[in-house]
């Protein structure tokens, strides 16, 4: 049996790798509701930083609830897939969520205006008429390749 600080020692020596999440919310027709932010060249899904203490379902939610001002509770949501991202200058996990009913166009949608431009619903089929407008995680979506596992780079903010 390890001891409690031989344990921390151990896993002090591990590459941590940061996280992130997010939500597939679609409507009845198919199409997934993307946001825009500010800082960002692309869409992408709602999502955020998985924060200390947090599980990715449960940053997944408050991104949303945060982002957009609709609120989903756990069952409400289930795991599509996981994106292994990486750029010049990091390696993430963004796990990604889908809401297990359809979110209709009508919903209230209350933007975050300090980080989010606009919102819209898209087809699979407008993400893959031009892939450079949207983000990996989106990519992966529109591609039907949720097979629970991904790899794709992040487009360079350059």
């Amino acid at each position: 049996m390890y001891e409690r600080e031989e344990v921390q020692k151990f896993l002090a020596t591990r590459v941590a790798r940061p996280s992130s999440a997010g939500i597939i919310l679609e409507n009845a027709a198919g199409e997934a509701l993307l946001l825009k932010a500010h800082y960002k060249p692309y869409w992408s899904f709602p999502g955020g930083w998985v924060e200390d203490g947090q599980t990715p379902r449960e940053a997944a939610l408050r991104e949303l609830y945060e982002e957009t001002g609709i609120e989903l509770v756990a069952r409400d949501v289930s795991f599509a897939y996981m994106v292994d991202r990486i750029s010049e200058i990091m390696h993430t996990y963004q796990f990604m969520f889908r809401a297990t009913a359809p979110v209709e166009d009508t919903s209230p949608i209350v933007l975050q205006a300090s980080e989010i431009a606009e919102w819209r619903f898209v087809s699979p089929q407008t993400v893959m008429a031009d892939l450079s407008n949207y983000g990996g995680a989106v990519q992966v979506w529109a591609r039907g390749d949720t097979s629970g596992y991904a790899e794709e780079p992040i487009p360079s903010a350059v």
